[in-house]
């Protein structure tokens, strides 16, 4: 396959799905991809209970990985280093996390004023969804009730 994004600098500040797959085919088209995890890791590595599920590894495929706390101050240099030579940054955290650890797009366009800035969430970024936990909840709620019941699915 060509690598038509050879040169592309990446930084993923992502989780689970959305941010990592996005970045994904960035790296699987050539773009350097670096994905940086908060201390605890992407969550998605231990997906159904493993230490480095294959469902972490699909997602996270071509990349190199580090792990970074913003809310430390050498920590928060080397992210601001990085995001100084990136082309692209992704993150898919729920609003207004990434601006509480350092990451919000008016701090990182002040690094890198041409840096393409990426912010994917579920239900979008205002608005009665944004905050996706209730809304999952109430996904979840009629899910226990529509599921498993004798005549549902």
């Amino acid at each position: 396959m060509a690598k038509v994004l050879a040169g592309v600098r990446v930084v993923e500040h992502g989780t689970f799905i959305t941010g990592p797959a996005a970045s994904m085919l960035l790296a699987d088209l050539g773009a350097d991809v670096i994905k940086v995890e908060q201390p605890a890791g992407d969550p998605f590595r231990a997906f159904r209970g493993g230490t480095y599920s294959p469902h972490y590894q699909t997602y996270n495929r071509n990349k190199k990985s580090v792990t970074l706390d913003t809310r430390n101050k050498d920590d928060l240099a080397r992210f601001e280093a990085l995001v100084a030579e990136a082309d692209v940054y992704i993150q898919n955290f729920r609003p207004g996390v990434a601006e509480k650890i350092g990451a919000g797009e008016a701090r990182l366009r002040e690094i890198n004023p041409g840096l393409i800035y990426c912010s994917i969430s579920g239900f979008g970024p205002d608005g009665p969804a944004a905050d996706f936990t209730q809304v999952i909840q109430g996904m979840e709620a009629a899910a226990g009730v529509t599921v498993g019941r004798k005549g549902g699915r």
